[in-house]
C-alpha cells in the first residue's frame, strides 16, 4: 500500500514540473542592497552591479528595470536568462553637484516570480574641493567671469545704478583689459580696479546704468564687447539687462492722475490657416481725472504688429489698439502678449494677449 502512494506521490510530483502551465521563472538577487560608503564627488560616477540567478524551471526575462530618479541611471541583461543561468543589474549613480548622504531606489520588473522587487542603493558624496571654476562659472577664452549677465533689475526711470562682476585670469599669461576701447551708449559706463591681470589673478569690473539718460521703459535687454589681449578670444560679450519703471513720487498735489482701462484682456482671433494674417483691436480707456500716456507698446514677438491710433487720451477720451497677428508656420493653439505700459500709478504695466487656433494649410 505504502510502495503505490509513493509511486502516486512520484508521479505527480514529475507531472507539475513538466506541466508548462506550471513552470516559472525565479529571480534571486545575491543582495538587493549596496552601501557605496564614503564616495568622493571628484571620482565621478559611482557604479556597481547586481548579480542575480534564475532559480525557476522556466526562462526569466527582465521586462522593465526603472531608478527613482535621473541621477541614477540602470543597465541590465536584455536576453533571456535560461534556467539556473545568472544575469545583473548594473547601476550607476551621478555624484555631480549631488554632496552629502543619498538612497536611491531601482524598480526590477519580471515575467516571473516575484514580478516586481526593488534594489536599493546609497552612500555618502563627499563634496570636491571647490575652486575657480565654481567661483567664476563663465569661460571666455582664459578668463572666467563670476558672471556674464549684468541684472540691473527693477530701477526708476530717474534712477541710477551700478553692479559688478569679477573676472580670473586662468591662464598662464597676462591679460590686458582695455576699458578705454569699450563702445557703450552714453548711459552706461564701465570701469575696474585693473587694467591688467596676472595668471591666477581677479580683478572687480563695475557697470553703472543711468536710467534717466536711457529714456525708455519696461524690461530691457542690450550687450556690450568688453575687449582684451587674449589671444585665445580678445572680446568678451557681457549682457545687460533692466527694467525700468516710471518714479510716481512726484504726483499733482491735488491727487489727480490718469486710470487705464481696457475693454477686453484677451483677443480671441479664432481659427485661422499658417501663413495668414488676422487683425483685431483693443479699446483703451482713460477713466481718471489727468491725461494718460501709452509710454511704450511692446508685443512679445515680431509675429504680432501693434499700433495705438493714440498715445495720449484726455479724462474721458478712449482709442483703439490695432493688433495684426501673422500666423506663419504655426500649426496649433497660439498665444502671445503684448505689454502696455502707460502713466497710470495704480496701473503702469498691463499684459494683454491674443489666442489664435492655426491649422495647416495641407491638403487645402
Amino acid at each position: 500500500m505504502m510502495k503505490k502512494i509513493y509511486i502516486s506521490f512520484t508521479i505527480l510530483f514529475f507531472t507539475v514540473l513538466s506541466n508548462p502551465l506550471l513552470a516559472q521563472s525565479k529571480i534571486v538577487f545575491d543582495s538587493l542592497v549596496h552601501d557605496f560608503g564614503d564616495i568622493k564627488e571628484e571620482d565621478g560616477d559611482a557604479q556597481t552591479i547586481f548579480d542575480f540567478t534564475n532559480q525557476g524551471n522556466k526562462p526569466l526575462k527582465l521586462t522593465s528595470v526603472k531608478a527613482s530618479c535621473g541621477c541614477t541611471t540602470p543597465n541590465w541583461s536584455s536576453e533571456e536568462v535560461a534556467v539556473k543561468g545568472m544575469g545583473y543589474v548594473q547601476v550607476s549613480y551621478s555624484t555631480k553637484n549631488r554632496p552629502g548622504p543619498f538612497t536611491k531606489t531601482i524598480s526590477v520588473r519580471t515575467n516571473g516570480n516575484p514580478q516586481v522587487l526593488v534594489l536599493t542603493i546609497k552612500g555618502n558624496v563627499i563634496p570636491r574641493p571647490k575652486g575657480p571654476k565654481d567661483w567664476y562659472p563663465m569661460e571666455i577664452g582664459n578668463l572666467r567671469f563670476k558672471t556674464t549677465h549684468i541684472l540691473i533689475g527693477n530701477i526708476l526711470n530717474t534712477g541710477k545704478d551700478t553692479v559688478s562682476t569679477v573676472i580670473y585670469n586662468q591662464g598662464v599669461s597676462p591679460v590686458n583689459i582695455k576699458y578705454g576701447e569699450v563702445k557703450v551708449p552714453e548711459y552706461i559706463k564701465v570701469w575696474g580696479t585693473k587694467d591688467k591681470l596676472t595668471a591666477k589673478d581677479t580683478a572687480t569690473v563695475f557697470i553703472s546704468y543711468d536710467a534717466s539718460m536711457k529714456e525708455d521703459y519696461g524690461y530691457l535687454f542690450e550687450y556690450f564687447q568688453l575687449p582684451t589681449s587674449d589671444l585665445d578670444s580678445p572680446k568678451k560679450r557681457i549682457n545687460v539687462s533692466a527694467h525700468i519703471k516710471e518714479d510716481f513720487s512726484g504726483l499733482a498735489e491735488d491727487g489727480s492722475s490718469p486710470a487705464v482701462e481696457f475693454d477686453k484682456v484677451t483677443q480671441q482671433l479664432g481659427e485661422m490657416k499658417a501663413l495668414d494674417k488676422k487683425s483685431a483691436a483693443f479699446t483703451i480707456s482713460n477713466t481718471g481725472t489727468s491725461e494718460l500716456i501709452l509710454r511704450k507698446v511692446k508685443a512679445s514677438c515680431g509675429c504680432t504688429a501693434t499700433k495705438p491710433q493714440k498715445t495720449t487720451l484726455a479724462p474721458g477720451e478712449s482709442t483703439k489698439l490695432d493688433v495684426t497677428f501673422t500666423a506663419g508656420n504655426y500649426t496649433r493653439q497660439v498665444k502671445k502678449s503684448i505689454t502696455i505700459i502707460t502713466n497710470d500709478p495704480k496701473k503702469p504695466e498691463t499684459t494683454l494677449y491674443i489666442e489664435a487656433d492655426v491649422k495647416s494649410t495641407e491638403g487645402n
